[in-house]
C-alpha cells in the first residue's frame, strides 16, 4: 500500500494520476464529447502523418511499434521540446495504447483547475493523464523515455486495480 501511495503522489506531482477520494463537488468525469473525438482523431492524424513523412514510419496501434515512433519524434527532433500541441498529441497516441492494453476510458475529467482528456480506471475513481506525460517532461528540458512512462503508467493501472483483478 505505502509503494501506491508514493506512486499515486509522484504521478499526481507531474499530472499523472488523479484519485477520486475527493468530494463529488470537487471534480466530475463525463463522455467525450464529439468535438474532443474530433480533436482527439486530429491530433492522432497528424502524429502519423508526421512520422510517415519524416520517419518513414506509421502509427499501428501497437506499444512495439508505437512507442519507438514516439520516441524516435523526439530524439530525431522533429518534434522540439517546446512544441505543446505536438507533445500533447503524442501523449493521445500513448493514451491509446494504454486504453487498449488495460481497458481504460477516455473520459473528460474536470476539476476547479479545468477540464481535461483522461483515461478512468473503471470502477477506481482515478484517472491517469497521457496527454501531458510526455509534454510536461519535454517543455522543461527532461529527456522522455516514453516506454518508462508506458511501463510507469501500466504498472500503476495494476496496483489500483490489485492483484484480483488480473
Amino acid at each position: 500500500m505505502t509503494r501506491y501511495i508514493a506512486l499515486a503522489i509522484w504521478l499526481a506531482c507531474i499530472g499523472g494520476l488523479s484519485t477520486g477520494s475527493a468530494t463529488a463537488q470537487e471534480w466530475r468525469s463525463s463522455e467525450l464529447t464529439l468535438g474532443d473525438q474530433t480533436y482527439m482523431s486530429e491530433q492522432r492524424a497528424h502524429i502519423d502523418a508526421l512520422a510517415r513523412r519524416e520517419l518513414g514510419m506509421q502509427l499501428r496501434g501497437t506499444p512495439d511499434n508505437d512507442l519507438q515512433l514516439l520516441q524516435r519524434l523526439l530524439d530525431e527532433h522533429v518534434i522540439s521540446g517546446d512544441d505543446t500541441a505536438e507533445l500533447q498529441a503524442m501523449g493521445v497516441v500513448l493514451g491509446d495504447l494504454l486504453k487498449d492494453r488495460y481497458g481504460l476510458l477516455w473520459k473528460i475529467y474536470e476539476d476547479k483547475r479545468g477540464r481535461s482528456r483522461a483515461l478512468e480506471i473503471p470502477g477506481h475513481g482515478e484517472f491517469l493523464f497521457p496527454i501531458t506525460m510526455i509534454s510536461r517532461r519535454a517543455e522543461v528540458g527532461i529527456k522522455v523515455d516514453v516506454e518508462a512512462l508506458w511501463k510507469k503508467a501500466g504498472d500503476i493501472v495494476l496496483d489500483v486495480r490489485g492483484p484480483s483483478a488480473w
